[in-house]
């Protein structure tokens, strides 16, 4: 029996990741915002070499902080139908299986190590595929006259937005490392992503692109003990915002403050959204109503039964609410469709992002090697981006929340493998 389970243990030990999976890996986050397709088979080539190359090695990687949250954001989606009044319409294999590989790919790996080599190729193929994917949306903005330019694999224009922050938080990362090249590549998905703000028009995106800007910035002065440095960048920064605000770039902007101060709603419905949440939210309160079921959960007959069982007038109350097909808030959101239960998982999830990543990222001393710094730093930032725009839109649910965990497992993944959560015996 000690031999079974010694043998089991073998299996939960330290090991690199494989050629063969960071080449899969790298195809996944190069095709992430520009390919629905080959980013569906990459995953599955990624899961697929995972399994043989564990099997072979005897060794599935080691287990992490994020694995028990991710593999219960996972377990609800498939068990929420099965306890949820709309278990008739919302079927587990309809609508589980699309997170399920987001949470697989990031559970899966955040279980290997990797060297540097292979995190500045998995790091490189997320600015690439960022600044294709920016490229890629204005040639079709402007071909065929569309209102925004969107993301060909993400779609539409709030998504894509999101998925920007991803690229833009890698690539301030890029901009402290002593790689010359590496530091172009970060400049231009920078440059990329920010020039895709003004024509997208979300106040979400250019929000959470601020603050993630200001964060980096913060950083970079508290390790350099530059406190004058981050004031002045702050004061620019903020210049920099308003002087967009009112030049001729930022009409769109304008345009759509205009618009939503004319009509009252400067959430944008967001609030009302809420509100029908808020009315339903206890017809499933454990688990949820499934994955893609906040517009039925929440659906108009449904707040009306809820609000006229509490004696109230719905006719009277009908303005307060707002129907749609997800929470424009990644809270309500869980909390729609995966209950309480998703809400503490996601918690736990954010906590221990920002718990693993935030000392090392703003530790002052030498024993941080940039390459180090900058895996932490761009983790920071993407939780830091997945909060922030979570506020106002549905996050961590497409493209953007695989390609974000991702490069928070593959930076865990990096840091890990090279001591860098030892604080006392650090060779550089």
């Amino acid at each position: 029996m000690n031999k079974v389970f010694d043998q089991i243990s073998n299996f939960n030990v330290e090991r690199k990741a494989t050629n063969v999976e960071c080449f899969f890996l790298a195809v996944v986050l190069l095709s992430l915002p520009i390919s629905e397709a080959l980013k569906n088979v990459g995953s599955l080539c990624f899961i697929i070499s995972f399994i043989v190359q564990s099997i072979r090695l005897c060794s599935f990687g080691r287990n992490n902080p994020f694995e028990v949250p991710l593999l219960g954001l996972i377990l609800v989606l498939w068990v929420a139908p099965l306890t949820s009044e709309y278990g008739g319409i919302v079927v587990p294999l309809s609508s589980a299986h699309r997170w399920t590989l987001i949470g697989l790919l990031a559970l899966i790996s955040s279980r290997l190590g990797y060297s540097a080599p292979q995190i500045k190729i998995l790091f490189a193929a997320v600015l690439v595929g960022g600044v294709f994917a920016v490229l890629e949306s204005f040639h079709s903005w402007l071909l065929n006259d569309r209102t925004y330019p969107e993301f060909r694999s993400v779609g539409h224009v709030n998504h894509s937005s999101m998925y920007a922050l991803i690229p833009l938080a890698v690539g301030l990362s890029f901009l402290a490392l002593h790689s010359f090249s590496l530091r172009i590549l970060g400049f231009v998905a920078v440059a990329s992503c920010l020039a895709y703000v003004p024509p997208a028009r979300s106040f979400v995106g250019l929000a959470a692109a601020f603050w993630v800007i200001v964060a980096a910035a913060s950083i970079y002065a508290w390790i350099s003990y530059q406190a004058r440095v981050l004031v002045a960048a702050g004061i620019f920064l903020t210049a920099l915002v308003i002087a967009f605000l009112i030049s001729p770039i930022g009409e769109g902007f304008r345009s759509e403050a205009e618009h939503l101060l004319s009509t009252g709603e400067l959430l944008s419905g967001r609030d009302k959204i809420f509100n029908s949440a808020v009315e339903v939210w206890d017809r499933n309160p454990i688990f949820g109503t499934g994955l893609r079921s906040f517009g039925i959960a929440t659906a108009e007959n449904v707040v009306r039964a809820e609000v006229e069982a509490d004696g109230r007038n719905y006719e009277a109350l009908k303005s307060n609410y707002w129907f749609y097909g997800h929470g424009h808030n990644l809270w309500m959101t869980i909390l729609i469709e995966r209950g309480l239960f998703g809400i503490f998982m996601l918690a736990w999830l954010l906590i221990s992002y920002f718990r693993t990543f935030v000392p090392l990222a703003v530790r002052r001393n030498n024993v941080v090697t940039p390459l180090e710094r900058s895996a932490a730093v761009s983790a920071s930032l993407v939780a830091l981006g997945f909060f922030i725009s979570g506020l106002g839109n549905t996050t961590m649910i497409n493209e953007h929340g695989m390609a974000g965990m991702a490069v928070i497992a593959i930076s865990w993944g990096f840091l890990r493998e090279n001591g860098s959560f030892d604080q006392t015996n650090k060779n550089i």
